[in-house]
């Protein structure tokens, strides 16, 4: 298979997040999480990313906003940052997102992510459709910020006879858990956000966990013009295109200014950042096949179909929807106002929690970068 259209990624991560995995995966973050994003760019995997920062509301998560926009100064004009927003565990501790979104904007970030993964409702406990958000998305309706919004997770994940084994040491099983709403309430608060802010900027990432439901995606993206979908895996989606192979065909032909290309690859450091990258390559390579070819082969665990997109279905999917979203060039980064955000972040730590220590280390290191 000859790649002859390069690749803009929508979806690739600055770090895994301590939040949304815990400590037994999580990468403790240093400036080699962003080396690795621009090595992706250096090996041909992309000509251009666009990172999503998860910046919650742990202490190691806290480093997200500022490596992205280190590594956006590492790579000039291929870099686009979506900031995450700080949030508390408290709704006093929530006052100001508009003004906290205006000041990420401000220090060089070309949009949002937000994440709704249901495990982080354990600790933070308002719905997306909570008033403590509607400043947010009004302000970011008006001024078309682009967001990036991670709702749900595959409806599996709530059955205890279907859930895969790796979801479950990830603490993504859901049916039994209390503190986590059902899929449904979850789709029930977002469908609420948009019909309060009807032309929210808004991109769905793993295709907004709806593969096997592609007769419902045609109401949902004409009644919300500007709602989008990335192809970013979860995996279950390509198998479920693949059993829904003409219909999936046929989406793509209609909608095809509606959809992204993204990949979920994450920097990392140490021994894993080589196997990471060799990973993030296969990942790659199998995405492209299936979109590009009308091959049946295995990839991520399923028996797989290719759906052979023509070629200006694939540049709208790999390219020209993510410049349409995000433009043409990155927004600069604004170095004082890094600087700020750096010292900002570092305040709030107040010195006994995990990993305290290497993050104020780390936050005082990007500073110095910014500011000098």
């Amino acid at each position: 298979m000859e790649n002859t259209i390069a690749l803009f990624d929508f979806h690739c991560h600055i770090m895994e997040s301590y939040t949304l995995y815990g400590d037994a995966l999580f990468r403790e973050p240093g400036l080699e999480n962003a080396h690795q994003l621009t090595a992706y760019l250096e090996n041909g995997m992309a000509e251009k990313l666009a990172v999503p920062a998860i910046t919650l509301y742990t202490v190691p998560d806290l480093p997200c906003n500022p490596l992205a926009l280190y590594a956006k100064l590492r790579a000039p004009g291929r870099i686009y940052a979506l900031a995450g927003l700080r949030r508390g565990l408290t709704r006093e501790d929530n006052a100001g997102m508009a003004a906290q979104a205006r000041d990420l904007i401000a220090a060089g970030f070309d949009g949002f992510k937000l994440i709704c993964k249901p495990n982080v409702r354990r600790s933070f406990r308002f719905a997306i459709n909570d008033p403590l958000f509607d400043e947010f998305y009004a302000e970011a309706e008006k001024r078309s910020w682009p967001i990036l919004f991670h709702v749900g997770d595959p409806p599996s994940f709530w059955q205890k006879d279907t859930v895969p084994p790796w979801a479950v040491r990830n603490g993504w099983y859901y049916g039994d858990d209390a503190d986590i709403p059902s899929y449904r309430t979850l789709y029930e608060e977002t469908f609420d956000v948009l019909r309060r802010y009807p032309t929210l900027p808004v991109t769905f990432a793993h295709f907004f966990f709806m593969a096997d439901k592609l007769d419902q995606v045609p109401a949902l993206l004409e009644s919300y013009p500007r709602v989008c979908f990335d192809v970013t895996p979860g995996t279950e989606m390509y198998a479920a295109f693949s059993e829904q192979r003409d219909q999936a065909r046929e989406l793509f032909a209609a909608y095809g200014d509606r959809f992204l290309f993204g990949t979920d690859n994450t920097g990392c450091r140490g021994p894993a950042r080589k196997d990471n990258l060799r990973t993030s390559r296969e990942n790659i390579a199998l995405m492209r096949r299936f979109f590009e070819t009308d091959d049946t082969f295995d990839g991520f665990d399923y028996r797989l179909h290719g759906l052979a997109l023509d070629k200006e279905i694939l540049y709208k999917l790999y390219q020209q929807n993510f410049l349409r979203i995000l433009g043409k060039e990155p927004a600069p980064v604004q170095r004082p106002q890094a600087a700020a955000l750096c010292e900002a972040y570092r305040n709030l730590i107040a010195g006994g929690e995990p990993f305290a220590e290497s993050t104020i280390r780390l936050l005082d290191e990007l500073r110095h970068m910014f500011e000098n």
